[in-house]
Order: structure tokens, then C-alpha cells, then sequence
């Protein structure tokens, strides 16, 4: 699979030129239409999806007046996620994350236009919508693996972490827009709404076609590719911090739902006025926000950071946000400072997870991406429905309790025992270092097998010239190169033919085997 702007691997960590914020955006956009290009189209489809998770349920209990419809397109529209990320990222990486995305993002636009028409000829049902929904995110699916790898592909090494943290904080950004856009433009008018989306995701894959085309992967088997699916488990599982921080990383997610599940519940009790629900909600974009901005300044940070391993530090401060809301009885305002908290850390560790996993041999980066976002995702969606089961069973606070414990015993584990911790070492000072050390070594093995070869064919040389007799001697003896005597076998009956060495016989004497020639 070919990649935009890479000459090849290096060091993703190495020290940015930039100094400050703003040259580091600058220095990820300078001179680099590749990666504007893919930036753009893909800050627009995630403005589109995340206008369509509020478009979806509304247009759903319009249809119906139910709200089990509400839940029903919801699952719809979520559930490829725990099916397909896993193959998306096998067939990402034989065709190319660049033409994965252009096609998603088509057959996306097209399918909400057919909602649009469905819409103004009166005769859309839900049934309609939920093969949409379903439908449109397997191709979310798609697109969502495919950026992980078009991004970082569109830049130098050097520049590959500042190119992940700009693009987390416009994933965390387009959350905060999308959805108080969803709603708004539904409120208007719900043709305007999915008519809206569909010219964003229209948009994107027209912005996405702009890229260079070399973006492809070579031509397999398709029987190969449930052996290449296990090949992104085997990569995951092979490179220890990755594997480690996907587990921290689920198990955080499931922790985290559980926590909204309660404060929705306590939100619904005390009558919070929906707008403060929101707002509380949106808390965690913010956070993402700065903490993804954060990650650009990587001097400063790594030097902060330098014996305090990112994965490890963001374990302690959801742990932290958990506890926040437990202490001061669940105050409202409790629960927005927590979710600042675990948005920040998560805005920093997604970058360094992301850059990471980036080091995965090139065709099997969307695997393992794949893979990596599959834990993730199956946390958050099933952290939800088990911690509604909870909140249903016990007290709001019991429930709080619950979740903090096994946070704490896995944080307190973590930190103390050095095995542990040594698995959420970040990359840059162990790994890369590691990685040099072995390159080095195969450069070096390389260069040992290149003498091996050559000195295999002197020596092959040499017997064939010893086995040689002189009338296959090369011409270059005619000129005088060769001076020195030379044991001959030509009879002195046979005529020296015109090209070749004369040969001139003398009395054997009687201490030799064999005729002595000279060279005349």
C-alpha cells in the first residue's frame, strides 16, 4: 500500500521544529495540500455523523410516535461497529485508505438523499430508515478506520504526532458542534436536516477525491483475507503498549458510560433543566479539545511527562474524575468537572495511542486499527446497558461506589507493580530506541550476507580459472596481463587458432609429471 509523503520510517517522536502552538499548526500545514485535503474532508464527515446521531432517533419517533424506535435505529445505526471493524480494516488495507473513504462517504450521501426524497414523496417508513441506519454505519465504519491511516500518511514522520493531535481536537470539536447543529436544523425542519448531511458527506468525498491517487494496496486472494483479520489480532497482540493500553482504554470507556448512565438518572430526578444536561455533556468535548491542543506543545509535554508514562497518567485521572461526583453527593456541577478531567486525559492519550499505532508495518496499520477500536468501542456501547441494569438495582451513589472501586484496584496495580507499569510505558524513549538498536543490527547483518555472497563467487571464480585450459582463456592474456607461466595441456599436434594463446612445447624433464608450456 502506497502512503502520501513518506520516504520512509522514522521516528514519529522526534523534536518538533515549531515553537508554540501556532507554529505547530502552521509547520502541519505548510506546503502540504495532501494533508489540508484529507483534514478537511475529514473534519466534514464527522460533522455529518454526528449531526446524523441526533437526526436519526428524532426522525425515528416522528414516524412512530415510540420511543422503543428511538432505541431500535440507534442500535441500527451503532451495531456494525461490533461486527465490522475487524474486516474494515483487513479490506482497508488491500484497497487503500483513500478510496475506502471517497466510496464511504459517496454511498453514504446517497443513502440520505434517498431519505430526503422518502421524506417529500410522504413515503418513507421507519423500516426504511433502519435498513438506512444500518447500512450508512457499516460505511461510518469504513471511513472512521480508513482516516486512522490516511492522516499520518499525508505528512513526514516528524510531523505525524502534530498531524494526530490536530485532527483529535476537530474530532472532539465536531462533537461539540454536530450535535447542538443535529438539533437545531431538525427543529427547523427535517428534510432541511438530512438534506444538510447529505451535501456534508457529498462534500467530503468530493474533498477526499483531491488526494493523490497512489493511495492503494496490491491486488490478494480474497480467500486471503480472514488470515490477514488474524493478522491485525496477532500485531496487536505482539506489540505490548498497544495491547495494554486498548485494555485501559476499554475498560476506562465502560467505567465512564456507567458514570453518564448515573448523572442522566440523577439529571431525570432532579429535573435538570435539559439545556444544563447538555452543556454538562458537552464537558468532556472541551476537555478533549484542550488536551488534544496540549499534545502539540510535545517539548514541554515530554518533558513534564519525561518519567510519568501518558496511559498511566490518564488511568489516574479518570480514576480522579470517578471519585469527584462520590465526594461531593453527586452535585451536578461535580459531574461536568469530572467529565472535563476524563476529556482532557483522553484528548492526550488518543494522540499518543494513535501515533503509536502508526508504527504498525504499513500494511497492517487499518488492522490493527481496527482491532484497537473495536475494544474501545464495545465498551462504550455496552457500558450503557449494563450500567442501567445497576442504576436500577441499587441507589445512585451504590452505584457510583461500584464503579470506582475496580478503578482504583486497577490503578493502584498499574502504578505499583513494576510489570504493569512497564506495559504502559509510552514509546518514544523505549520502543524507538529499541527500534534503532535493531535496525542498526539488520543493516549490519545485511552488509555481513553482501561479503558471504562475494566472497562465494571469488572463490567460484577461482575454480573455474584453475579448471580452465588455455585456449578458453580470456583475451585479456593476449594483451600482456598475464606474464607468469602457466601449466598447459593443448598437445603440441593441435594449431593455435587465431584470437588464442600459442603454445610452444619443450622436453619434459624427468622431475615433472606433466608438459611445461610458456607463454610466447
Amino acid at each position: 500500500m502506497c502512503h502520501l509523503g513518506i520516504r520512509g520510517r522514522q521516528r514519529p517522536f522526534s523534536r518538533l521544529s515549531g515553537h508554540g502552538r501556532g507554529a505547530d499548526f502552521v509547520s502541519v500545514f505548510k506546503g502540504n495540500s495532501p494533508f489540508l485535503w484529507s483534514w478537511a474532508g475529514s473534519t466534514l464527515s464527522m460533522l455529518g455523523s454526528r449531526t446524523i446521531g441526533v437526526t436519526y432517533p428524532l426522525l425515528a419517533y416522528s414516524l412512530t410516535q415510540s420511543s422503543t424506535s428511538i432505541a431500535w435505529v440507534m442500535f441500527a445505526s451503532t451495531v456494525p461497529g461490533l461486527l465490522w471493524y475487524i474486516p474494515a480494516g483487513a479490506w482497508i488495507d488491500r484497497i487503500g485508505p483513500r478510496r475506502v473513504m471517497v466510496w464511504s462517504e459517496f454511498g453514504r450521501g446517497l443513502l440520505l438523499t434517498g431519505v430526503v426524497f422518502g421524506l417529500l414523496a410522504g413515503t418513507l417508513e421507519f423500516k426504511w430508515l433502519l435498513l438506512v441506519a444500518l447500512i450508512e454505519g457499516t460505511l461510518s465504519v469504513h471511513s472512521s478506520v480508513a482516516e486512522t491511516v490516511l492522516i499520518p500518511s499525508t505528512v513526514k514522520p516528524d510531523k505525524v504526532e502534530n498531524a494526530l493531535a490536530l485532527h483529535e481536537a476537530s474530532v472532539h470539536g465536531m462533537v461539540l458542534a454536530g450535535r447542538p447543529l443535529g438539533g437545531l436544523l431538525y427543529g427547523f425542519n427535517p428534510v432541511v436536516a438530512f438534506a444538510t448531511n447529505a451535501v456534508m458527506l457529498f462534500a467530503a468525498a468530493a474533498t477526499l477525491g483531491g488526494l493523490p491517487r497512489d493511495i492503494r494496496g496490491k491486488g490478494k486472494p480474497l480467500s486471503k483475507i480472514f488470515g490477514e483479520m488474524r493478522g491485525g489480532l496477532t500485531e496487536l497482540r505482539r506489540n505490548r503498549f498497544l495491547r495494554s493500553a486498548t485494555l485501559i482504554t476499554a475498560f476506562i470507556n465502560f467505567m465512564v458510560q456507567g458514570m453518564i448512565v448515573v448523572f442522566l438518572s440523577e439529571a431525570t430526578d432532579d429535573h435538570l433543566p435539559s439545556a444544563l444536561a447538555g452543556t454538562i455533556l458537552a464537558a468532556s468535548g472541551i476537555g478533549g479539545v484542550i488536551g488534544a491542543i496540549t499534545s502539540l506543545r510535545r517539548g514541554r509535554t515530554d518533558r513534564r511527562l519525561r518519567h510519568r508514562p501518558v496511559m498511566l497518567v490518564h488511568l489516574w485521572a479518570c480514576t480522579v474524575a470517578l471519585v469527584i461526583p462520590l465526594v461531593f453527593l453527586q452535585a451536578w456541577w461535580s459531574f461536568a468537572v469530572a467529565l472535563l478531567i476524563i476529556g482532557l486525559a483522553g484528548g492526550l492519550s488518543n494522540v499518543t495511542m494513535r501515533t503509536v499505532l502508526y508504527e504498525a508495518p504499513l500494511d497492517e496499520v487499518a488492522r490493527v486499527a481496527g482491532v484497537s477500536r473495536l475494544g474501545s468501542y464495545s465498551s462504550v456501547a455496552l457500558g450503557p446497558l449494563l450500567a442501567g441494569l445497576l442504576v436500577g438495582w441499587v441507589e445512585s451513589w451504590v452505584a457510583l461506589l461500584i464503579l470506582c472501586f475496580p478503578m482504583v484496584v486497577l490503578t493502584l496495580a498499574m502504578t505499583t507493580v513494576a510489570g504493569l507499569r512497564s506495559a504502559l510505558v509510552s514509546v518514544p524513549r523505549l520502543e524507538a530506541t529499541t527500534r534503532e538498536t535493531e535496525n542498526a543490527l539488520l543493516n549490519a547483518q545485511a552488509a555481513v550476507r553482501t561479503a558471504e555472497v562475494a566472497i562465494s563467487r571469488v572463490q567460484v571464480a577461482v575454480q573455474r580459472m584453475e579448471k580452465t585450459s588455455p585456449r578458453t582463456v580470456s583475451a585479456e592474456l593476449q594483451a600482456g596481463e598475464l606474464s607468469h607461466e602457466t601449466i598447459a595441456t593443448e598437445s603440441p599436434m593441435e594449431k593455435t587458432s587465431p584470437g588464442t594463446v600459442s603454445v610452444e612445447p619443450r622436453p619434459i624433464p624427468s622431475t615433472l609429471s606433466a608438459p611445461q608450456a610458456v607463454v610466447t
